[in-house]
Parts: C-alpha cells; structure tokens; sequence
C-alpha cells in the first residue's frame, strides 16, 4: 500500500502542475490578443479637416474597413503625414 501511495503522488502532483502550466500560458496569450483603443479621425466633411475619435481598430489590412459607433457609421482614418485623415484603419477581428 505505501508503494503505490508513493508512486500514484508524484505523479499526481506532476499531472497538476502541467495542467497548471498549460492553464497560465492560454492566459497570457488571451491577455495579449486584448486590443486597444486608438485615436481615428472621421472626415469632417475633407480629409483635411478631422474630427478625432476613439476606435478599436488597427492599421493592419483584415480586409474590413473601420467605422464609427455613431448612428450613421462613417468610415475612420489615421493621419498621413501631410496631417490629412486619408490612410485606412481597419476593423480588429477576433
């Protein structure tokens, strides 16, 4: 009986810890996935004249466009770098 308590709690305390180590490691890769809010501009009505907002949206292409939460969604830009709203945002996908 003290031998297979011997052997059976090692292996146990192994198995917990691997689960453990697998668990805390989903963890930071769900935390660094997390997004930011970033600072888009809307044209207001040119590129030349912008009205700032905050967005979850990335300059990466994910082949969709960002928008604006209003009611009338308009798409969202970052500044070049003539100060003009006109480079592409894109939405961040899951």
């Amino acid at each position: 009986m003290k031998t297979i308590v011997k052997v059976i709690l090692p292996v146990l305390a192994f198995t917990l810890a691997s689960a453990a180590a697998v668990s805390t490691n989903e963890a930071k890769i769900k935390e660094s996935k997390k997004t930011v809010l970033i600072s888009g501009y809307i044209q207001n009505p040119s590129p030349e004249d912008c009205l700032q907002v905050n967005v979850d949206c990335t300059p990466v292409n994910t082949g969709q466009l960002c928008m604006s939460s209003e009611a009338t969604p308009r798409q969202v830009f970052d500044k070049n770098e003539g100060n003009a709203c006109s480079v592409n945002l894109f939405k961040v996908i899951d």
